[in-house]
């Protein structure tokens, strides 16, 4: 084959790497995307039910007190 052949074939397989690592590229970051959606829906979750039970413990003490202080 001759160079300028030669040279046409690395290129084309070259182009088709890059193509493939480009792919694996975009579905890394989608995945990634993805479990920071998850985690933040998570750490929401996380955040609403101590807020619930701060809330709890408060309205407890409270309640406490006033029995107490009567």
């Amino acid at each position: 084959m001759d160079p300028v052949g030669e040279l046409n074939e690395r290129v084309a397989r070259l182009e088709e790497r890059m193509k493939t690592m480009q792919a694996e590229y975009r579905t890394d970051i989608a995945r990634l995307a993805e479990d920071n959606a998850k985690r933040d829906a998570a750490s929401a979750r996380r955040e609403t039910w101590m807020l619930g039970t701060v809330i709890t413990v408060i309205a407890v003490g409270l309640t406490i007190h006033g029995f107490l202080t009567s």
